[in-house]
């Protein structure tokens, strides 16, 4: 037998994990790194990645006794870090839309001048710079609720089927759309009260 589990399925190296052999967890932990990183990345500030991910792996440690191998490892691994990620946004503290409209980038506030002034949605698309769109998008994701923004990152972002994300969220798939639905107006009404706090500073400034 490889001591060092390094060539052992995931279910080998959880048994023996479970036989108290702890040290072998160090095996999943190098396995599913870059993993755990990539979805983490896609869900909290770069600046928390690396304490997410280890909080990630220290949970899904914990949670092993309930493995029960019904689905690929990673998979049940996602689902611990998804989870880790809306327990962070949860904890986050959301600003008032009149506190961080300062904090947009100079392109952006361009963009919001623009779009304000703008009645046809065909021009509106033209003016929409993909550098603007993401800082917005960024913008009114900050402004939704754990699960909000959990769901929209999973289903728009990066483009998970439905039933998938119905699994990770432990709902149904018909929650997660009539959820998403939801989610989506929000957005849209926290874009559009960003679009009326520029017009009304601009006619302001008149």
């Amino acid at each position: 037998m490889n001591s060092d589990g390094a060539t052992q399925s995931d279910l080998a190296i959880i048994e023996r994990v479970r036989r108290g052999d702890i040290n072998v967890f160090a095996v999943l932990l190098t396995r599913y790194r870059a993993w755990v990183f990539a979805i983490v990345l896609k869900h909290v500030p770069p600046d928390r990645a690396e304490e997410m991910a280890h909080d990630i792996f220290v949970e899904a440690y914990k949670a092993l006794p309930t493995y029960r191998g019904t689905a690929e490892f990673r998979h049940w691994l996602a689902g611990i870090a998804v989870r880790q990620c809306f327990t962070f946004w949860r904890r986050v503290n959301r600003q008032p839309v009149c506190c961080v409209f300062n904090d947009l980038s100079n392109d952006t506030q361009a963009w919001l001048d623009r779009a304000s002034r703008t009645e046809s949605q065909e021009l509106f698309d033209r003016q929409t710079s993909h550098r603007a769109a993401r800082e917005l998008l960024a913008y009114a994701l900050d402004r939704l609720s754990a699960d909000d923004r959990t769901l929209v990152t999973l289903l728009h972002i990066e483009e998970r089927p439905v039933r998938e994300i119905a699994r990770l969220m432990a709902c149904s798939s018909v929650n997660v759309k009539v959820r998403a639905h939801r989610a989506r107006r929000r957005m849209r009404r926290i874009i559009e009260t960003l679009l009326k706090h520029e017009e009304d500073s601009r006619r302001e400034t008149q």
